[in-house]
């Protein structure tokens, strides 16, 4: 697109949400037009006093270094730099300005925008060869006003796994492999391993030349389909089969790093490709005695066989409480969600994503895929809002003794000494200033706070239930 039809638009996510600073009425270059419920226009006007400062001065600049042929560096003659750079040098000010003045008038307006502004076209003509008078039109999308109230009413229950016997014996056969011994195995059982190579192959079944190829290991017993797992039993060391990649692996990222190539490599592979046996291998699982004892909680720890078990099931049991905790905190979201009904303004967020999607979307796919964004979007609001009215936004102390905890956990971990004091606090430091890991940091805080604000608001009943139904919820909740 030419600068002459260019409307400047404002990059992803430099518009925030509204602080609470006062209106400032004598700003009155921006205009704000109701156009729905949850939407408005503000129309924004620059005069070349806004603007004219600002790009003389970086003309000026550009001249002190100009070189032209004919002319002596410095003394280029101002109309040819104003021809040269001129239209570029006002269409960057120009957008520099309305960034500004909008991010400005959203703040001080309390605005609580979703997305960020989107430029409209709609009755807006200016001239670029001939600067003056700018106008431009923003469509923006407002977060609705709602309140939320806690109550034990809401009947959420915090789901518990059931931990039997069997799951205990399942836990102890697991942990039994684990610190168990690998031998060599003439041919593969169903419980065994493969080491060989996977090689991919052309389209009549040879092997393809400078195709993929990589040594790896196959679990039989975690293959997921049977056929597939057949394949492999009664194989030995020489022995070749013929393989679905995609069956061998759990998805795209997995059988990347089966043959050692990255995503992008494995996503349109088809086919079959060779696997070449070099070695089975097969597990010998540790008795269960007072070596598995000591190997699993440490030097003469647990004596006896009850008392393994029970520790076992008493870990179990705090293993799948976090995930408890979780999965009550989605099933509270969810019910408080349903509970508020939050409107969104649909009409603008769909234009927003259509327009800053990295890839082009059709019309059909953001129909398929919008009710999933709002879904997310609608639990963000709700989060956001509880977070505000209850208080429970992290402090600048808890992130720094959550950063401090997480170093000394670091090199309690491996085994090395904790660094104190300013030592300590100084690593601390170094990982508080990564934006994305202060993210992430305040993330865990705030989620702890909201799972402890719902379970002393909600008085929460505990549910027990099989394994097999817990999973069920998990992937529902």
């Amino acid at each position: 697109m030419n600068d002459a039809h260019r409307v400047p638009t404002i990059q992803p996510s430099t518009i925030r949400w509204g602080t609470n600073r006062p209106d400032n009425p004598n700003d009155m270059n921006i205009e704000r037009e109701e156009t729905g419920t949850l939407t408005a226009t503000l129309k924004l006007k620059l005069d070349p006093s806004d603007y004219a400062p600002a790009v003389e001065k970086v003309l000026k600049e550009q001249r002190k270094t100009a070189a032209w042929p004919g002319f002596r560096p410095g003394q280029v003659p101002m109309t040819i730099i104003k021809k040269r750079i001129g239209k570029s040098v006002l269409v960057n000010e120009v957008e520099r300005l309305i960034d500004e003045k909008l991010r400005n008038y959203i703040e001080e307006n309390q605005l609580r925008v979703l997305g960020q502004p989107l430029p409209s076209n709609e009755g807006v003509k200016n001239d670029w060869d001939t600067p003056g008078e700018f106008n431009f039109r923003y469509e923006v999308g407002m977060a609705p006003a709602f309140d939320v109230e806690m109550s034990d009413k809401l009947g959420v229950e915090i789901p518990l796994v059931d931990v039997d016997d069997a799951l205990v014996d399942k836990e102890v056969a697991d942990l039994r492999r684990r610190f168990g011994t690998l031998s060599d195995a003439g041919t593969a059982g169903k419980h065994d391993m493969v080491i060989g190579d996977l090689i991919e192959l052309d389209g009549t079944g040879e092997i393809k030349a400078g195709g993929l190829m990589n040594r790896t290991t196959i679990t039989v017993e975690e293959l997921e389909d049977e056929g597939t797992k057949a394949l492999f039993i009664g194989k030995a060391a020489g022995d070749t089969v013929q393989v679905d990649p995609h069956k061998v692996s759990k998805g795209h990222d997995d059988l990347a790093k089966m043959l050692g190539v990255d995503h992008d490599a494995v996503h349109d592979l088809q086919g079959d490709m060779l696997f070449r046996i070099a070695e089975v291998k097969r597990m010998q699982p540790l008795e269960v005695g007072p070596e598995l004892f000591d190997r699993v909680f440490g030097k003469d720890v647990v004596a006896d066989e009850a008392t393994f078990r029970s520790k076992v099931k008493e870990g179990m049991e705090g293993m799948f409480l976090q995930d408890s905790e979780r999965m009550f905190k989605r099933l509270v979201m969810r019910a408080l969600v349903e509970k508020a009904n939050i409107e969104l303004p649909d009409g603008f967020l769909k234009r927003w994503i259509a327009a800053t999607s990295e890839k082009p979307i059709t019309p059909e796919e953001l129909e398929r895929g919008y009710e999933g964004y709002a879904e997310g979007l609608r639990k963000q609001l709700l989060e956001d809002r509880i977070v505000e009215k209850y208080g429970l936004e992290a402090k600048g102390e808890e992130l720094n003794e959550f950063a401090k905890r997480y170093v000394a956990d670091q090199f309690t971990q491996y085994g090395i000494p904790v660094p104190e004091g300013d030592k300590l606090q100084e690593m601390a430091g170094r990982m508080l200033g990564d934006r994305d890991q202060i993210k992430k940091i305040r993330d865990t805080i705030v989620d702890r706070k909201l799972t402890a604000h719902f379970k002393a608001m909600l008085s929460p009943t505990e549910k027990r239930m099989a394994f097999d139904d817990f999973v069920n919820l998990a992937r529902t909740a």
